[in-house]
């Protein structure tokens, strides 16, 4: 919806600004009604946020998930990922980086601030324990919900896993909008947007298990534990469209083998599916 820009690189990552991150500050900045004190914590929630996402980057790239990029917008960062993680083993500990190097930032920040009684530094501590504590929130799409997804598809498959997800996801959000309706007002901005991205969130999981099931011609089992590499398509984590590429397998049933591998990507603006015997 907005444009970005790339600024550098990150441990070999390109590192995008979304338009909507610019207004964001100047937002901000008005708000404080002053000007080095909201460009400071601007600067400081920005460094946070990059390190937080090149964490996930790191260890995607770590288990052979290629990552073309970080890109920073209103929304926080999203590192986006082109190939997918082949466990939920995998998927946990990508989204779980984030949150753990952001916990580590936060325990250094309060640390020096300690010895040192550097004001910056404890500010610093607040800043990465209020970003780990919010993506742990168990709910889609950020990082407590992706890990919570992950979790259920140990037990069920993964449509229902991302229903549930997404049921958490709407409670939080109702719950952001009561606090927000008790003085903290920006919940209230926060809470139709994580109702909006959760129903996103199952609407695509739903639309590809359609369209798996479509393909299959009978006998589907969409998302079934085994039936092929876990997770979602880029776009889950900022991709530029929701079915660049997802890999999986159905149940052909009608006498057939049990289980068609394959994978659906965009060509040209269409999906192609390729089967894999």
């Amino acid at each position: 919806m907005f444009t970005s820009w790339r600024i550098g690189r990150i441990f070999g990552f390109p590192v995008e600004i979304n338009l909507s991150f610019i207004l964001l500050t100047l937002v901000f900045v008005v708000y404080t009604g002053n000007v080095l004190a909201g460009l400071l914590i601007i600067a400081l929630l920005f460094g946070s946020v990059l390190l937080h996402e090149a964490a996930h980057a790191l260890v995607a790239r770590r288990l052979g998930v290629h990552v073309s990029g970080i890109e920073l917008s209103f929304f926080g960062g999203a590192a986006k990922m082109v190939d997918m993680p082949r466990s939920a083993d995998h998927e946990i500990a990508i989204a779980a980086a984030g949150p753990a190097l952001s916990l580590i930032l936060a325990g250094a920040g309060f640390g020096l601030g300690a010895v040192t009684h550097v004001p910056l530094l404890t500010y610093i501590g607040w800043i990465n324990l209020v970003l780990a504590g919010f993506n742990l929130i168990p709910a889609l799409p950020m990082d407590g919900g992706r890990i919570l997804r992950a979790l259920l598809t140990r037990r069920m498959d993964f449509v229902r896993a991302t229903d549930i997800a997404v049921d958490v996801s709407r409670v939080a959000a109702i719950g952001f909008a009561v606090l927000g309706l008790f003085g903290q007002f920006q919940l209230l901005v926060l809470a139709p947007l994580l109702w909006m991205m959760g129903t996103r969130e199952r609407m695509l999981a739903r639309t590809m298990a359609d369209r798996y099931a479509s393909h299959g011609r009978g006998g589907v089992d969409v998302f079934r534990r085994g039936a092929g590499p876990f997770d979602r398509p880029s776009s889950f984590r900022g991709g530029s469209d929701p079915f660049d590429r997802w890999h999986g397998g159905y149940s052909r049933g009608h006498g057939e083998p049990s289980v068609q591998r394959f994978t659906i990507r965009q060509v040209g603006g269409r999906l192609v599916i390729e089967t894999h015997d």
